[in-house]
Order: structure tokens, then sequence, then C-alpha cells
């Protein structure tokens, strides 16, 4: 477990999926990312947690996609789809540690070809840093020798009051359109107004925990240079955090699957459904089989980049800067 430390934050990082194991703000004891100090939890109870998702983040409808009208197979682990690219996707493998210092880490991964059911010797990079006005930026690079698709997401639960549900948490969402889904949790292909929906959060409000919602909200229709506002999330114990991405969608999940994992968890916690919740930047799912949707291609001599801050600042004594 690799410990880094800045004036207001500290975090643990595994090198087992790049995951993100814990977090902390100065004067607050629990972590605001609900995760473990068992490594060996990660490999099967705590997947996806905290975890870094590829080669493609969330679903892809018959775990089948067409790159270069060669079709491309990979493994079908939830029904008939694959999510987040079967069981040894990024989350799964061990990344290299390149570099390390007291605030920032930066962790690689090398996908051959064919790995995952994609074309591509590929290089994935991940840099991890704190900042001393509370900031966790996440940078995320790939390249590959041969046309092949990306999408990566980071994956923590976020509880930022060491509450037992996120039903006292108060969220807003900076997106006026989202994807439906069907009943296996695919894109239709529509592309529809938030506005009477269960995903309207432009004007925030608490997160519902009635129901589920694991739907993508549309924050542009292509992915940015620069890293703009995505979503804002507020906890009883006065934190707040804005998340700020450069990629066009950011997947909502209300965590109500969460439940039985008894593991030494952070702050003694017991999952139960709600515990956290996931708010993941990423492209918009099962963009291969929608054209309308933005492409996740990445060719040869191109860099795919996402760049994520999570700023966070206690609301009550205004100690960091936002």
């Amino acid at each position: 477990m690799i410990t880094l430390r800045s004036a207001s934050l500290s975090a643990q990082v595994l090198p087992f999926g790049a995951t993100l194991a814990g977090l902390w703000y100065n004067g607050h004891p629990h972590s605001l990312v609900i995760g473990s100090t068992d490594a060996d939890a990660y490999a099967e109870k705590l997947r996806y947690f905290g975890a870094l998702i590829g080669p493609i983040a969330n679903r892809i409808s018959g775990a089948t996609l067409c790159i270069d009208s060669a079709t491309c197979k990979m493994e079908p682990n939830e029904g008939s789809s694959c999510l987040h690219s079967g069981a040894d996707g990024l989350h799964a493998r061990d990344w290299t540690v390149v570099r390390q210092s007291p605030s920032a880490v930066s962790l690689r991964c090398f996908l051959r070809d064919g790995a995952n059911g994609l074309p591509g010797n590929r290089t994935v990079n991940v840099d991890y840093s704190l900042t001393d006005a509370g900031h966790l930026i996440l940078e995320m690079t790939a390249s590959s020798d041969r046309t092949t698709a990306i999408n990566l997401a980071h994956h923590p639960y976020w509880n930022l009051g060491n509450c037992e549900t996120v039903k006292d948490h108060r969220l807003t969402i900076y997106a006026d359109k989202y994807l439906p889904v069907d009943a296996h949790t695919l894109p239709t292909g529509e592309i529809s107004p938030v506005s009477g929906t269960a995903y309207d959060f432009q004007t925030g409000r608490l997160v519902p925990t009635d129901q589920t919602l694991d739907a993508n909200l549309c924050l542009a229709e292509t992915r940015r240079d620069h890293p703009t506002p995505a979503a804002r999330l507020s906890g009883p114990s006065g934190l707040m955090l804005q998340i700020d991405t450069t990629e066009p969608g950011l997947q909502v999940y209300n965590g109500s699957g969460l439940n039985d994992i008894k593991n030494s968890l952070h702050d003694q916690r017991v999952l139960q459904p709600f515990s956290g919740i996931a708010l993941e930047p990423q492209a918009w799912p099962d963009a291969p089989r929608h054209s309308a949707f933005p492409s996740i291609i990445l060719r040869v001599g191109e860099t795919y980049r996402q760049k994520t801050t999570y700023r966070i600042w206690d609301e009550l004594n205004q100690i960091a800067t936002v």
C-alpha cells in the first residue's frame, strides 16, 4: 500500500487495480471513499472499489464491438454483456509503480495485443497527486500500436460523513441530458432531457435511496481539453466534493447493490445498499453501438488523455479554497 500526503489530504493507493483504497481530509477521521487496508479483499469482494476501470469501462452490449470493420469479442460477464472489460480488466491487474514522491505516484499497466478481446499493444498510465489546497488530481493516458477502443474510468464509492447510507448527501450534476437504459442497464440509444426524471440533479437534491440509479449523464458531446465542473456532493459532516473532468459523461450509481461485505473496511464500516455513491467520469457507455455517441476509438499515433480533479473542502470551516 502506498501512502500519499499533502497539507490537507492523505491517501492510500494500491498498485493492484491502481486503486484508491482510502482518502482522508484534515480534521475528519473517516475515509471519504469506501475501502480497506486488506489488499487481498480487492481481488474479489471489493472488486471495482476505487479501481481504475478499463480498457473499456461500463457495458458493451453482446460483449462485441467493431473496430475498422473487424469484430472484437470481449468476455460476457453480465448476462450477454461485458461489464468493465471482464474479469481481467485493468481493475484486476498489478500495475507497475513508475515514480513516487510524498504527494504523488505514477503507475503503468501494459496490455498485450488481444488482451480483453481488443487489438493493440496498449500502455496505460495513471498519475495520482495531492495538493495542499485539498485537490486529488487524477491524470490518465493510453496509447496503442493498433487502432483500438479506450474508455477509462475511476470507480470510488463516496461517503463524505461515514454515514450508514448516502441518503443525507446532496448531489448536483451539471448535465441536462442523460442516456435512458433498458432492463439490462444498456443505453437504448436515446439522448433524453433529465427534466422530470430521477436523474435531474441540476439544482441539487438529496441522493435517492428508494430506487436504483445507474446511468450516464451527458456532460458534453466530446472530450474537453481542460476539466470543467461535472458534479458536486455534500455530506452531513460539512465536507464538500466537486468533480471537474475532461470527460463527456458521468456514470451515476447510487450503490443499491452494495451489501454483505465484511472485511477490514475503514471506520469498521459494514456495507449495506446505498452505503456509497459512485460518480464516474468517462465516455458514454456502449459507444461503438451508437453512432451519435462520442467515439471511443483510439488510433495509432494518438494519445488518450483524461484529467479528473476531485476538489474537497470543509464548508463549515472553509479550510481549503475551491
